[in-house]
């Protein structure tokens, strides 16, 4: 299990447990059925990752890693605004007839500015300091400019870049207003870890640390059941490898005193398989997503699954192996590995993972410049019996 994993069910537990629901506030998310998508949400979502050690991508369900870094190198490396430039359908609803969603993005990263040394745009800029002086501190990109805010499709939900070079590791905060947690929480990681990678390869540099800070990481009302199947699933499977392992063993690895506390509070039924979460998992998965009236019977539901003890314990689980790299090795699962083609040295000579057929489908790209390495969703994900439904 990749640390992503644990980082992403971190969250979304967070997100549950604090139960701080927008259901009176008008929102401007609808479904298909034209209904308002409410949320519930938690202010000041942070989180790190150390590239040396993974691939940021989560196995927990399958990610199209290949279109998020297809989106990535759509504003960044294409500079593009036109979702006719874009191998994936992810822009569509923004989009005007032409194709263009605006002064969004790719349009902001273009745009040049004066210099005393010349004219850049934003991410040759960023490129110029990383080869020619990276200890310079203002290696910053921002794509919410407020002039061109009402020529956009949509508002840049990630919008602020800053870079550091640090021991010749290059590292990347990322400032996010909002996020979609289920749709979108690994999507954004993902597709900014790459672009490090990207950066660090063609400047010289070995990719350091992303940091990723979200002021509004939100999970939608239909969302929900999805979540708490992830939750279960995962706390079962680790369940099911547990028995395996001699508790003395575990107990060794506690690091950290509160968890150690909590994980001897809920000891048997951590290591005991039992129906509980299995029924759990069948209970949220029962769920269609019609079933449940209103955004009130979503939240009272949320509510009633966090309140439990099953929940508790799954909690425990995931968070009691978080961040221990000899739980990892212990539980058998994989740690997803980013290869870029070697031969790259410019910045656009990269290829994008994803490319249009023929007959105008979006397929692999057999000649793109990424590869996955040790990533194993099928094996390891959760299986969601319904679609996940995505707001409008």
């Amino acid at each position: 299990m990749s640390r992503a994993d644990y980082v992403y069910l971190k969250t979304t537990n967070k997100i549950l447990e604090g139960q701080e629901w927008d259901t009176k506030e008008k929102v401007r998310t609808k479904w298909s059925d034209g209904t308002p998508a409410h949320a519930v949400k938690i202010f000041n979502s942070n989180n790190v990752y150390k590239l040396a050690d993974e691939f940021p991508l989560t196995s927990l369900r399958k990610i199209s890693w290949k279109g998020a870094i297809d989106e990535m190198m759509w504003i960044w490396v294409k500079k593009s605004n036109n979702i006719n430039d874009l191998n994936s359908h992810v822009w569509d609803q923004w989009a005007d007839k032409t194709g263009s969603i605006g002064e969004a993005y790719g349009a902001q990263v273009r745009k040049k500015s004066v210099y005393p040394d010349g004219e850049y745009d934003q991410i040759d800029r960023i490129i110029y300091f990383l080869k020619n002086q990276p200890a310079f501190r203002s290696m910053v990109a921002e794509l919410f400019v407020h002039q061109d805010l009402h020529k956009m499709g949509l508002y840049p939900c990630v919008h602020g870049l800053n870079f550091d070079v640090s021991n010749g590791k290059l590292n990347l905060f990322i400032n996010q207003r909002s996020n979609d947690t289920l749709v979108a929480g690994n999507w954004n990681v993902v597709q900014y870890s790459a672009l490090v990678y990207m950066l660090a390869q063609v400047c010289g540099l070995e990719p350091g640390t992303v940091a990723h800070e979200v002021v509004n990481a939100h999970i939608y009302d239909k969302h929900v059941p999805f979540i708490v199947d992830m939750t279960f699933s995962r706390a079962m499977q680790i369940q099911k490898k547990l028995q395996e392992i001699k508790f003395v063993e575990i107990e060794r690895m506690m690091l950290d005193p509160v968890v150690k506390e909590k994980f001897e509070e809920f000891k048997e039924e951590i290591l005991r398989y039992d129906v509980n979460f299995e029924t759990a998992i069948e209970e949220a998965q029962n769920i269609e997503v019609n079933e449940l009236k209103n955004t009130q019977a979503y939240e009272d539901y949320s509510k009633k699954i966090v309140d439990t003890k099953k929940f508790r314990v799954a909690k425990m689980i995931v968070n009691g192996m978080y961040n221990n790299p000899e739980f990892d090795e212990l539980l058998g699962y994989s740690k997803p590995k980013l290869i870029l083609d070697p031969n790259v040295k410019d910045f656009y000579d990269f290829v994008t993972p994803l490319k249009k057929d023929e007959n105008g489908k979006f397929v692999s790209n057999e000649k793109g410049s990424f590869k996955v390495e040790n990533y194993n969703p099928e094996k390891e994900g959760v299986k969601l019996k319904v679609k996940v439904p995505v707001a409008e």
